[in-house]
């Protein structure tokens, strides 16, 4: 009898948490981010030329002012924050700082950022993903960074 009654309380105890991650992936699927704009439109591969990625984020059709949206780059450079709050209009900017091109280790390539609309979740962190893909492109010339030469010594 003791061993259903344990078994009945890990039932219940399961149950509870799965109906809390149903409630947080229900909440996740009215959440939507998209880009409205990539600045420049062409990306090189120059940390010196940043890159201005704005966005939109909704939740249930309205604008979802005053969420959080957290990046993350699945590759190379680098976000100037990975945390930015959304604008009365309902956008959000992010400046990604390209990687350096050097020829046989960063070259050209397509980076992956993954956006999240972390407000969303109240009990356990389930949140939508939406990921923007940018190509890095070779830069026309050098912006004075290392070459494989000065990595080397060759």
């Amino acid at each position: 009898m003791d061993f259903l009654k344990k078994l009945l309380a890990l039932g219940i105890v399961a149950a509870i948490l799965l109906a809390l991650a149903a409630y947080d992936y229900a909440r996740a699927q009215d959440t939507d981010i998209e880009v409205v704009s990539i600045q420049p439109a062409q990306v090189v591969a120059d940390p010196n030329q940043p890159v201005l990625i704005t966005l939109r984020a909704t939740k249930h059709g309205e604008l979802a002012v005053g969420d959080t949206i957290s990046a993350l780059v699945k590759g190379q450079g680098n976000l100037s924050g990975d945390k930015v709050k959304v604008n009365e209009d309902g956008t959000v900017t992010f400046k990604y700082y390209p990687y350096t091109y050097i020829a046989g280790m960063f070259e050209e390539s397509d980076v992956v950022i993954e956006l999240r609309n972390i407000s969303d979740s109240v009990f356990i962190a389930i949140q939508k993903k939406v990921t923007v893909t940018i190509h890095v492109g070779k830069p026309q010339q050098s912006s004075g960074g290392p070459s494989m030469g000065d990595l080397f010594g060759e």
